[in-house]
């Protein structure tokens, strides 16, 4: 899922920009970016950090990125694999 202060609106636009297939969860008001403290209350928007959270609530993998720069999401992908793969192991 991804998260951002964005619209509904705006992440649809994304979405079918960068043709990403996940939920996008508008936090308008910044109450999850509060819990994670990535909210800028000054700014009104997160920080852009992204975050692998395992089924558990645990946070696997945590990376902060400047405004200006585009996050790297592979290493959050492989993260996603790996939990993925560990899960069916643990099910089967």
């Amino acid at each position: 899922m991804g998260i951002s202060a964005d619209s509904m609106w705006s992440h649809k636009a994304f979405a079918k920009e960068l043709g990403i297939d996940l939920p996008l969860l508008s936090d308008w008001f910044g109450n999850v970016g509060n819990l994670y403290s990535v909210w800028n209350n000054e700014e009104q928007r997160e920080k852009r950090t992204v975050y692998v959270i395992d089924s558990a609530g645990v946070v696997a993998y945590e990376k902060s990125y400047a405004d200006n720069q585009a996050p790297d999401f592979g290493p959050a992908i492989e993260i996603l694999r790996r939990l993925a793969e560990l899960e069916e192991e643990l099910a089967g």
